[in-house]
């Protein structure tokens, strides 16, 4: 009983910050990126290690390792507005929750405002908790975006000689992220062209000063629908001359090279890519098909090396109160939640939000006000932070509605 005492005194005089630091490491390698956060007011020591470049590292390796046995990270919800009255002022709201019965802002978070009176940005992809904004107009500038800490940063412009104006011809820059884990290294794959004329793809590396061209190019051209998952990035595409079946073209960024992934086997093999929804589901590549309108079928890429499919879900929602009464009639788009998946019907004045809880196979719906542009976009917490990578934009600090902090930015 003596022993028992002083091994408890012991246990209670030991501090966390006696550990050698590489327990520590494993140790909080184990904890959700907020949690990851909030040590860093603990120590020093703490802070030191949580926000070193090589840590945020490993914790992107576990967040990709979706068979470890680590905490999940919780999808957070994005709202983006737009107001073209304001010189193309575009407003930011993170960090919202679904709460089962309403989108809850986080009091912490920083609604970040940015304007410009020449380009017209818009989001073009999702990288954990990194937006990438570019201008509509072919070759236009571009730079990433960071709300949990409100960072901007803009890559270096690329010198590399991309596809001209052709008469007839549309030019697009397709782009996507992804992380090289044999360097690694994030990476920025750009797409330039078109694929009836030619095409150009050059990779960036952040924290580098210039692009390099690449030889490898998609065999089509690319699709707004894209996702990063296992590390590379995906594109879901209708191939016409293969009389519209459904192809993902996915872009390996330890090879730096573009290949074809094969899709799972859906009930219509020739269905519309207007009726399919890429994401990403839990650490995984998934495609939501509503095709049928009566039903979701959720199919989840389990072996990316294998390139396994399997159905993991499927909700009938013909009967329920709360369900989407037009899927396939109206413009939606999807994302994750912290319970499944939540797929968004845009209405004239409304847009409706149809949350489907994987675990009972119910839908609920929420309906919010449609300003000017309006997108509703979900999000995973990471611990990069974009001043590792360059020298960061400018901005100016102040309140918005007296409630959050707000940063401001003024581009050209």
């Amino acid at each position: 009983m003596l022993r028992t005492k002083r091994m408890s005194q012991c246990s209670n005089n030991a501090k966390l910050m006696d550990l050698p630091v590489d327990v520590l490491i494993n140790i909080l390698l184990r904890l959700p990126v907020k949690s990851l956060c909030c040590t860093q007011c603990v120590s020093k020591t703490l802070l030191h290690i949580v926000e070193a470049r090589s840590f945020a590292t490993l914790v992107h390796l576990r967040l990709r390792n979706t068979a470890s046995h680590t905490v999940a990270e919780v999808p957070q919800i994005l709202l983006l507005t737009r107001s073209r009255a304001n010189g193309n002022l575009t407003t930011i709201l993170p960090s919202h929750r679904y709460d089962g019965n309403a989108l809850r802002k986080n009091r912490q978070a920083i609604v970040s405002e940015f304007a410009s009176s020449r380009y017209d940005y818009h989001v073009d992809f999702v990288f954990c908790n990194l937006f990438f904004f570019k201008d509509r107009e072919y070759g236009g500038p571009c730079f990433l975006f960071n709300p949990l800490r409100g960072e901007v940063l803009f890559p270096p412009t690329s010198n590399i000689q991309v596809p001209t104006y052709r008469i007839k011809k549309i030019f697009i820059d397709w782009y996507g992220m992804g992380f090289d884990n044999t360097t690694s290294t994030h990476k920025i794959v750009r797409v330039s062209g078109n694929a009836h004329y030619r095409l150009v793809a050059q990779v960036y590396v952040l924290g580098t000063s210039s692009w390099k061209e690449i030889r490898s190019v998609p065999p089509c051209n690319l699709d707004t629908k894209d996702v990063s998952a296992y590390g590379d990035v995906h594109w879901l595409i209708n191939l016409s001359s293969e009389g519209g079946q459904i192809r993902v073209v996915s872009f390996d960024f330890k090879k730096e090279e573009f290949c074809l992934t094969p899709p799972p086997t859906l009930r219509k093999p020739d269905v519309s890519s207007f009726l399919l929804q890429l994401l990403n589901l839990k650490g995984c590549m998934a495609i939501v098909d509503v095709s049928s309108g009566t039903d979701i079928e959720i199919w989840v890429l389990r072996s990316y090396e294998k390139k396994e499919w399997v159905r993991d879900y499927y909700i009938n929602i013909e009967m329920m109160v709360d369900g989407p009464q037009y899927l396939g009639q109206l413009s939606t788009s999807s994302g994750e939640w912290e319970q499944g998946i939540f797929i968004i019907e845009y209405r004239v004045n409304t847009i409706n939000l149809f949350f489907v809880d994987i675990r009972s196979d119910s839908v609920k719906r929420i309906s919010i006000g449609r300003g000017e542009y309006t997108r509703i976009l979900s999000y995973t917490g990471s611990l990069i932070s974009l001043k590792n990578y360059g020298y960061l934009a400018e901005a100016e600090t102040g309140n918005w509605k007296h409630d959050f902090s707000k940063k401001s930015w003024q581009f050209e």
